[in-house]
């Protein structure tokens, strides 16, 4: 019985994405090449700001950029997409049988094949780097970061969904916090670029320590398991505080559609 349970949701899941990949490329050119342009068109962007008008002295810079931003924009797109995931699906949500959670993980696996299918390029771009990867610490590093970013991306998602049903503004309050918290991670600015007294900032950025594990797989390759089990517990408690407000919630969702 439980099997069967799991294997609907499985099923649901696969609709959902394929559903998304469907609206989300559909009558577009390009495809799923805007995925991998958007960040590299941001990424030059940045180089020349901050690499050319600012001659940030960074190793390889423009790999920094484009590990960072390729990070940067599959979390914020699975955070933000959630904030209008239940009002573009009502009419599901008016079927007791329906998992609404779904919905939410269902903006999470879509995201995720775009990252997944980016990852070899960053390698080929470390190849044009003369950066070579460190094969014993990749995968515990890929294993982690994604894990981490999983739980804080879909604990962050599921609290931006249920409380958008309430505060429509909230879409406006999290575009332009979600653009002040790329700024405070280290996605274009080198860690060793900040200011002393502004870098407890990064410490307390649970983004920023996701990213740090990222970069160790594919800008600095190594491996650094001291702040593993802070993250860990900060990511898993945002997961479960997400989730929790979400089925709070979910009972009135239909109300204020």
């Amino acid at each position: 019985m439980l099997s069967r349970k799991w294997e609907l949701k499985r099923d649901q899941v696969y609709v959902l994405v394929s559903k998304d990949f469907k609206l989300k490329y559909n009558s577009t050119a390009l495809g799923f090449l805007w995925s991998l342009l958007v960040p590299v068109f941001s990424s030059v962007i940045y180089y020349f700001v901050f690499g050319i008008m600012m001659r940030f002295n960074a190793p390889n810079y423009p790999l920094y950029l484009l590990s960072g931003t390729f990070l940067w924009q599959f979390f914020s797109n699975v955070v933000t997409m959630n904030g209008r995931v239940l009002l573009n699906n009502a009419n599901l949500l008016k079927k007791t049988s329906f998992d609404r959670k779904l919905l939410v993980w269902g903006t999470y696996f879509t995201e995720s094949i775009h990252l997944l299918l980016i990852i070899p390029i960053l390698f080929g771009i470390m190849m044009i780097y003369n950066v070579t990867p460190n094969w014993i610490t990749t995968l515990p590093n890929l294993f982690v970061c994604l894990t981490l970013l999983m739980f804080f991306a879909v604990g962050l998602g599921y609290a931006y969904a249920a409380a958008n049903i309430y505060f429509r503004d909230l879409e406006r309050v999290i575009g332009i916090f979600m653009q002040m918290w790329m700024f405070i991670t280290p996605i274009f600015i080198p860690e060793n670029r900040i200011p002393e007294k502004y870098a407890w900032i990064y410490v307390v950025n649970p983004m920023a320590g996701i990213v740090r594990i990222w970069r160790n797989v594919f800008y600095n390759p190594g491996i650094d398991v001291a702040s593993w089990g802070v993250l860990s517990l900060v990511c898993l408690g945002v997961f479960l505080l997400g989730r929790f407000i979400f089925i709070k919630l979910q009972g009135s969702f239909t109300e204020m559609m």
